[in-house]
């Protein structure tokens, strides 16, 4: 809903940190890889761990001036985008007259110019009586990691008993639990565990709540779920609840991380020798298009260094698939660019005969205006700063080495929100075209790649590895053996 800017102010701010995480981790119990795991969070569209949906309410609730006298009717939620760790968050809002309702009060999160999530609170009693009881529950035991669904029709009509979190919630949001009741708070953060840990447990995605108060002292410490609906077409789950709150979720399961096809898939497209006794780098290896480069040179004889910033059992997972094969042979190698001593890294290491650069940072970033200075530096530190610092660290092997550097159709197609990385690429292809007429020894190979299906793209919709293969084949080959492969993609 609209508000009006004359009495909408900014009555909070706070950046959350992984204390801040653990904390509301530790209440709730949601302890979701996306939340709590910089390294599988790094392989979602997000990019880094975001906050819990269910803390952002909880904080603005425990923060908001208003936040005392009569309970509110009914409260909403929507989560439009995250926000990610690290985020300075604007809480703010006020009362407003919200579809003909008068008393409504309007929260909203902000981060830079970007509205995150959109919380209504309705004055007066409870819109709706108290629902009838769900069926009969099973009584979940706490769980220390999220579930991983794969038949989500089947979970329709399943109904859960869990028990309230017995750390306090006081604790951490004293303001709230004065006014709405400690165990109401508790039972909120319940909420985000049952999304985040059990349906859709791992792969969730908080879309909307609605929520109505209960008696406080109902019955027993515990809320029950039910799933009411699942809808594949987006995919979403509507799930009702029912306790000391009661009202309504709506979450969507979003796109796991992204695997690359095996070394299985990989090993009757090239010709077991088509690369053999070369060596490669592969600069950002650890999993996307640089982990199906290392697999295509593994799968022609070629002998691979595979190198990572934060995944290392990403890496080695890449380099255990490929020595399994008996095609070529992978190690791992660490590689920071943002703290290396990059001259001292590749002198000590045997000259290659080709270096695959997949270094990347975040490519989808948090729009504040057509152009975020902070973030086209981002973008410049990975794609042009340290790549030309690679290249003269190779320079000083003096003898050949071909570089491949992914550009990408967006320079040329600028796509709505990728200004910046579309520019740091295109600052790229100049500094190759002037390098390649400078340099003895190290060509550089500028491609523009179109949109694979990586971790950073993917999406719900079905990805295609063929697709990943025919593109990539094509520069691995040209860079080690200008000969075409064997067997066509």
């Amino acid at each position: 809903m609209p508000i009006a800017d004359d009495s909408c102010h900014v009555f909070a701010t706070k950046t959350f940190g992984p204390a801040d995480q653990q904390g509301f981790a530790a209440l709730s119990g949601d302890v979701n890889p996306m939340h709590m795991d910089p390294v599988a969070a790094r392989r979602l569209l997000a990019g880094q761990p975001v906050v819990h949906g269910m803390h952002l309410l909880l904080c603005a609730l425990d923060s908001w001036p208003g936040a005392a006298g009569a309970l509110p009717g009914r409260i909403t939620a929507d989560f439009s985008s995250p926000v990610c760790v690290g985020d300075a968050v604007d809480f703010e809002g006020g009362r407003h007259l919200v579809a003909g309702t008068p008393g409504t009060a309007v929260l909203r999160t902000r981060v830079g110019g970007q509205y995150c999530s959109h919380f209504e609170l309705v004055a007066g009693p409870p819109a709706s009586s108290k629902a009838a009881p769900p069926p009969p529950a099973q009584r979940l035991q706490p769980l220390a990691q999220p579930q991983a669904i794969t038949d989500h029709r089947s979970w329709v009509g399943q109904c859960h008993e869990l028990d309230l979190p017995a750390q306090s919630a006081a604790v951490a949001f004293p303001r709230a639990s004065a006014w709405l009741g400690e165990r109401r708070v508790a039972a909120l953060s319940l909420l985000s565990y049952y999304v985040g840990m059990v349906c859709p447990g791992l792969d969730s995605v908080y879309s909307s709540l609605s929520v109505e108060p209960g008696p406080e002292d109902a019955g027993t410490a515990s809320l029950r779920f039910e799933v009411r609906r699942f809808d594949p077409r987006f995919p979403l789950y509507v799930i009702r609840f029912d306790g000391c709150i009661q009202g309504e979720i709506k979450a969507f399961v979003r796109a796991r991380a992204l695997d690359q096809a095996p070394m299985s898939d990989l090993l009757g497209l090239v010709d077991a020798q088509a690369f053999a006794g070369t060596r490669s780098w592969v600069i950002g290896g650890s999993r996307g298009l640089g982990e199906l480069s290392a697999k295509l040179i593994a799968a022609g004889g070629g002998e691979v260094s595979i190198t990572y910033a934060a995944g290392a059992d990403d890496a080695q997972r890449v380099a255990d698939d490929i020595n399994r094969a008996g095609r070529g042979r992978a190690t791992v190698a660490a590689l920071d660019l943002k703290t290396a001593a990059l001259r001292d890294w590749v002198a000590a290491r045997t000259a290659p005969d080709a270096v695959f650069y997949f270094a990347t940072g975040r490519i989808f970033r948090r729009r504040t205006g057509l152009f975020d200075a902070a973030a086209f530096e981002a973008f410049n530190a990975f794609y042009v700063r340290h790549f030309h610092e690679l290249c003269v660290a190779l320079e000083s092997f003096n003898r050949p080495v071909q570089v491949l550097y992914p550009s990408t159709v967006f320079v040329s197609e600028r796509p709505r929100g990728m200004t910046e990385y579309a520019m740091s690429k295109a600052a790229a292809e100049v500094l190759i075209a002037d390098w390649n007429k400078s340099s003895r020894h190290v060509a550089v190979q500028a491609s523009r790649l179109p949109r694979l299906a990586t971790d950073q793209t993917s999406t719900a919709l079905a990805t295609d590895h063929a697709a990943n293969i025919k593109v990539m084949l094509p520069l691995v080959c040209q860079l080690l053996r200008p000969t075409p492969p064997t067997s066509p993609v």
